[in-house]
């Protein structure tokens, strides 16, 4: 059966919300970017102020200039989660199948429905109805067989409409769009500017063979060349059903430097075990998901080997998975870790009773750079215990009264004494 899949896109979905809020912005430039930094980067930016040369990832101070009479609105992140759960709910009356790729841009398989809502075209547009009358907000939509060809077909529609490819006529609607429209194409390229290569349309990258691509773009090549000639076989995946627990940051300004992201990373650590501990669960699988400067995603996920709550030992593996996920050079403005696999059941005891740190003692410092007490992620068994004594004292002194060193680590100084020493 042919897939009938949408990608269901609000632009710029910060301002359209905040729009919504205050409609006395609406035809106005505005800026969506966090407060307190100099040198903080825009988040989103309006049709208004795009079409005055600003782009989100320019630096604040450079988008007033270039849009004077921008209106600057600091980010809500609050209030863009439920307004992004809001419409969530409403696609989820589609269809079962909804895939939320990232806030305001999200995917549908359609396929099957047709008794129900009709031809895909004819659903695409009541969905744009529905969102208009009942959210105030415009979307654009994309139909055609894949994610990744509706994506795109979302995306050069802007500001609002409804845009459906034929089935066999993917690589024919892609040829002529610039190549930075595909979704891989900045991770893909890396360090390789694709004018360089003679590579300005989607149509030049779909003419090169399967052995050019990989010798110019690497391992990525074949998979960018295929993007190129719109095929695309992942199928629409629901968020995972199964409870988890999430902690996220976004930075004031995009970071590149080790230690601030591991100490970031720490503080994420800390919230998502108190929060496990809370629960008397453990965590089975950690996912750990980076936001980049320039909007690329970056992920890297891991199986624990026995399921663990202990700040420790998930930071142990968190920044495993940082260093996996951080394969560009390219700073990070917002850092997501995922407890996923909760498991509530009984905890193997060891037969010989505690043992001691075994170079644990270093906590989130020695240990970690070996690797974990054993070697293997799991943790010394007075881990659990260190963590359970600083939730009662933060419970009964508040929150600042004990905190690991590695936490005031600072580009400039880097990780003090106390953060070599484990010590909190």
């Amino acid at each position: 059966m042919q897939r009938s899949i949408l990608c269901v896109d609000v632009p710029a979905f910060p301002v359209a919300v905040e729009r919504v809020v205050d409609p006395r912005l609406r035809g106005r430039p505005v800026l969506i970017a966090p407060t307190g930094s100099a040198r903080a980067l825009v988040l989103a930016a309006s049709d208004e102020a795009l079409r005055e040369g600003v782009w989100p990832g320019m630096p604040v101070p450079a988008a007033l200039r270039r849009c004077p009479g921008a209106v600057l609105k600091p980010a809500d992140d609050d209030l863009y989660r439920r307004a992004a759960a809001a419409v969530l709910g409403l696609l989820g009356g589609f269809t079962p199948l909804v895939e939320p790729q990232a806030r305001g841009r999200t995917f549908l398989d359609l396929t099957g429905t047709g008794r129900l809502f009709g031809q895909a075209p004819d659903a695409a547009a009541r969905i744009r109805r529905e969102i208009a009358q009942r959210l105030r907000l415009g979307a654009t939509v994309g139909v055609a067989t894949n994610k990744l060809v509706s994506r795109v077909a979302a995306r050069v529609i802007r500001p609002d409409g409804l845009y459906d490819i034929f089935p066999g006529a993917e690589a024919v609607f892609l040829a002529p769009l610039p190549v930075r429209v595909l979704p891989g194409a900045a991770a893909a390229a890396g360090d390789v500017r694709f004018e360089d290569l003679g590579i300005v349309r989607i149509g030049d990258l779909s003419g090169l063979s399967p052995e050019q691509a990989r010798l110019a773009f690497g391992r990525g090549g074949e998979r960018l060349r295929r993007q190129a000639c719109g095929i695309d076989e992942a199928p629409v995946r629901p968020p995972e059903r199964a409870p988890s627990v999430a902690e996220e940051e976004t930075l004031i300004e995009p970071v590149n430097d080790e230690a601030t992201l591991l100490a970031v990373l720490l503080g994420l650590c800390e919230r998502a075990g108190a929060r496990l501990r809370r629960q008397g669960t453990a965590a089975g699988r950690l996912r750990l998901t980076l936001r980049h400067a320039d909007d690329v995603v970056a992920r890297a996920e891991e199986t624990l080997r026995a399921p663990e709550s202990a700040d420790i030992v998930l930071f142990e593996r968190a920044r495993v998975l940082l260093g996996r996920a951080r394969a560009r050079r390219v700073a990070v403005r917002w850092i997501e870790l995922r407890a996923l696999a909760l498991d509530r059941g009984p905890r193997q005891l060891e037969l010989f009773g505690p043992r001691a740190f075994e170079g644990a003692g270093a906590g989130p410092g020695a240990a970690v750079r070996e690797g974990g007490a054993d070697g293997n992620g799991t943790a010394p068994a007075g881990a659990g215990r260190v963590a359970e004594a600083i939730d009662r004292i933060r419970g009964r002194f508040g929150a600042a009264a004990i905190a690991w060193g590695r936490r005031f680590a600072s580009p400039v100084t880097g990780a003090g004494a106390a953060a070599d020493a484990g010590e909190p």
